[in-house]
């Protein structure tokens, strides 16, 4: 005959039926080190307790814990052991709790953060900055988590010119810290990067221990190559977090923060060429404005130069036709002086004698008269070479020279170059006025008013520049008023 056989749910609803008939069971006080703390949003909190050898799952109600929990917290703890019949698991299902101690990890765990503290490892000031542009990361996890998964995507997704080199290690267990110091020391001293990444996903309180290791601790302080802490979850804290040069919330957070996405190297580069534009812009407005003053400055001299020095070109010729008409007057007077002596003392004996004086007398009028017309033809040429003289030069730079050929066909000549020479300095301040307003330039403010005075400025002032063929804006950058 076939012995009968229990099926699954009736196995459990038989073991849950002795566990709560045992009254041991039913009322306990238990001992225990907490770990794998949840606050649940439905109100209860799950856990463990567990010692050197075993460990139990347990569960209370957020109202009925008055203390503060954490993972590694060690308490004593009052409750029922229940069994779910549909999952087949056992829980304690805690009423009461005290805290028993802090647990002997987390003791271990704030002596090593004192001590580190007062050894100044954690001070900002020995935490070095992280290079802002990065070509070679180096990555030292587990290869068979997903925190590597994750964090190379995100660094493949935002920047794909960094090149990752990852040096697997284990990130729990006894030779964890081994591992982890061994790739810390690798990327120093092997195969440089610019920056180093200690990255692990999250887990309970002692499975992240490893990362509260005094000598990794040491290690990381040492690296001449900034290190980035990213283990566990946003809540966990280990001394890996504070000895390091910037924490990540979590794996792929540390990815964010090593590297330039590729907009934003762009939008960096677009921002530079903004600025480096409107530093040229500033830089040709300024040398614009000094090559105008500039070219204004050699116009007027250059002018003035070229005015005195035609001024002179006249002058001399002046003089020149002043001393060969004083020399020409001269000779004619010597003569006719001599001629009226020999006639006033000449006695006429004969009319025949007097004839030939007289045919003689008009001989010399004729000669006089010849050379009187040989004199004049010479100062009509030397007039028509004062003419050409002023056409050639003054009119090739200054029409306004013309009028003066006017002078010197109308008026006496000693009369004409004396009034010639009064027009000639009106004619240069009136070509003073002329090229004074030929290159004038109109500084007005932004209030449309001109400018004065240097005094009328101030730094930072939007100020116009009219020209005669247009106008431009500039910005004062610097103010000097002379006493």
């Amino acid at each position: 005959m076939a012995k009968s056989a229990f099926n699954v749910s009736e196995l459990n609803n038989y073991i849950k039926k002795l566990i709560s008939m045992d009254y041991i069971l039913r009322d306990i006080n238990i001992t225990g080190e907490i770990t794998n703390l949840n606050f649940h949003k439905n109100g209860n909190i799950y856990f463990s307790l567990k010692d050197k050898f075993a460990r139990i799952d347990a569960m209370a109600s957020q109202e009925d814990i008055k203390i503060n929990l954490f993972d590694g917290a060690k308490v004593m703890a009052k409750g029922t052991v229940t069994y779910y019949e549909r999952s087949g698991r056992v829980f304690l299902y805690i009423s009461q709790m005290d805290l028993d101690g802090k647990g002997n990890l987390y003791q271990e765990y704030l002596d090593l953060k004192e001590k580190l503290t007062k050894e100044g490892l954690f001070d900002p000031r020995h935490k070095k900055s992280l290079k802002k542009y990065p070509s070679r990361i180096g990555l030292i996890t587990s290869t068979s988590g997903a925190a590597i998964k994750d964090v190379i995507n995100i660094f493949r997704k935002r920047n794909r010119t960094c090149d990752i080199l990852v040096y697997p290690s284990l990130v729990q267990g006894a030779y964890a810290a081994e591992s982890l110091i061994a790739g810390v020391k690798y990327f120093n001293e092997e195969e440089p990067v610019d920056t180093i990444i200690i990255a692990r996903g999250g887990g309970s309180f002692e499975d992240l221990f490893v990362f509260n290791d005094e000598g990794l601790a040491r290690e990381i302080f040492a690296s001449k190559i900034p290190v980035i802490s990213a283990v566990g979850h946003e809540v966990d804290y280990t001394i890996c977090d504070f000895v390091a040069d910037m924490r990540a919330a979590t794996p792929t957070n540390a990815a964010e923060l090593v590297t330039l996405s590729e907009d934003e190297i762009l939008s960096e580069l677009e921002k530079k060429k903004s600025q480096l534009n409107n530093l040229m812009e500033r830089r040709l407005d300024y040398n614009r404005l000094r090559l105008l003053n500039l070219y204004k400055n050699i116009s007027i001299k250059n002018q003035i130069y070229k005015i005195n020095e035609r001024t002179r070109d006249l002058l001399r010729a002046h003089a020149l036709l002043n001393s060969a008409m004083k020399k020409i007057i001269e000779g004619h007077e010597y003569d006719l002086q001599e001629k009226r002596f020999y006639l006033g003392n000449f006695k006429l004996k004969e009319s025949k004698e007097i004839e030939n004086y007289s045919y003689r007398l008009k001989n010399i009028s004729v000669n006089i008269n010849s050379r009187l017309n040989k004199d004049i033809e010479i100062l009509n040429f030397d007039k028509k070479l004062l003419n050409y003289y002023f056409k050639s030069y003054v009119n090739d730079n200054h029409r306004k020279f013309k009028p003066f050929e006017k002078f010197f066909a109308t008026y006496d000549l000693s009369l004409r170059l004396k009034n010639e020479r009064n027009r000639l300095n009106l004619l240069k301040l009136g070509l003073d006025s002329a090229f004074e307003k030929i290159n004038k330039v109109e500084i007005l403010g932004a209030d449309g008013k001109s400018l004065k005075s240097a005094r009328d400025a101030s730094l930072g002032d939007i100020i116009s520049l009219k020209f005669k063929d247009g106008k431009l804006e500039s910005k004062v950058q610097k103010v000097e008023v002379r006493d």
